[in-house]
């Protein structure tokens, strides 16, 4: 899964201040895009706009732009269209997305034309598929805090370094309604469903039915570990919560690792309609540049308590002339459900 919603984060963290003081801070394209194999592709694209004169660096929606993802084996390319969905509406980014589904071990090349901003390239491999076995799950508490407790074993390729990341999200989801009419399907949320629905309402077999659907807006959840070879270490104390976890390709490289997280529940139950949702728990195997971005943007955020505003470490990326990242991954991931949707 490509989360947007989740990368979304990362734009509204990033426009406190110019992280990229080497590059001009004015229409500079920037991507935050992981594709996933096996997950239809959605790419954000923005640029970089300076507010004033205090160093602040704000995002912009850019609809004017051309998408188009590769795949290196064979040259087969495709062009993706802005998505105007509503589900994408309070995204920092424009959207562009795409019906096609990556594959796992397969190299693909980014391009991003804009007529103002000019264009940006990048590439990235999806790794192989995550191997994993004994996932378990167990009710748990962290310094007396309901937690959800995830214990598994990952079984690793000799000869390959996989770079792993865990991580726990809340997908909110939306109530939709509908009806059948002579054997068709029609959507009551929209107006012309409504028109007809008040129309035949008394007709035999008209009735007003409700599902959920998942939206592209997600919660990150807070995750803990006691796994001391993670390189989360190197961003703060293991006591303390983080976005996500880190777990290098060398520790694990050719062998069986058994590790465990721990998923805080505090969002696990909405206290309200909006907030309904389902808890998907993500074990993924990502490219090494994916790795590097994401760590260092945690490493960041931690530091940002103890280190001066001028000496904060910006993320590299691999966006050839512009700004962020364009990483590929394979994923398994578990759904939970303790919210009531109907």
């Amino acid at each position: 899964m490509a989360l947007v919603g989740v990368f979304s984060l990362l734009f509204t963290f990033s426009c406190r201040k110019n992280v990229y003081p080497d590059l001009p801070k004015d229409n500079q394209l920037v991507i935050l895009a992981e594709i996933t194999a096996g997950d239809s592709l959605k790419i954000p694209v923005s640029k970089s706009i300076q507010v004033g004169s205090g160093g602040i660096i704000s995002f912009e929606e850019v609809i004017s732009a051309s998408v188009l993802i590769s795949r290196s084996s064979d040259g087969r390319s495709w062009k993706l269209r802005l998505n105007t969905s509503p589900d994408f509406s309070g995204n920092p980014a424009s959207v562009y997305t795409g019906p096609q589904r990556p594959h796992y071990n397969t190299t693909y090349n980014l391009q991003v034309q804009d007529p103002l901003s000019g264009t940006v390239t990048a590439k990235t491999t999806i790794p192989a598929p995550v191997r994993l076995s004994r996932f378990d799950t167990i009710a748990n508490s962290r310094y007396g805090f309901p937690t959800l407790k995830c214990r598994f074993t990952l079984t690793d390729s000799p000869g390959v370094n996989h770079y792993y990341v865990f991580e726990a999200v809340k997908q909110l989801v939306r109530l939709s309604h509908y009806f059948y009419w002579k054997g068709t399907r029609y959507n009551y949320d929209k107006p012309e469903g409504k028109k007809l629905y008040e129309e035949v309402k008394n007709s035999p077999g008209v009735k007003l039915l409700r599902d959920t659907l998942p939206s592209n807006i997600f919660k990150r959840l807070a995750i803990f570990t006691d796994d001391l070879n993670v390189d989360n270490a190197q961003a703060s104390s293991l006591d303390s919560p983080f976005r996500r976890i880190f777990l290098p390709g060398p520790v694990v490289s050719g062998q069986s690792y058994t590790t465990a997280f721990s998923v805080d529940r505090k969002y696990f139950t909405a206290d309200n309609d909006s907030s309904r949702g389902r808890v998907l728990v993500q074990v993924k195997s990502v490219s090494p540049e994916l790795y590097n971005y994401l760590f260092w943007y945690e490493k960041y955020k931690s530091d940002i308590g103890s280190v001066p505003p001028g000496q904060l470490y910006s993320p590299p990326g691999n966006i050839q002339n512009g700004l962020g990242i364009f990483g590929g991954s394979a994923r398994r991931e578990w759904v939970f459900y303790f919210d009531r949707l109907l």
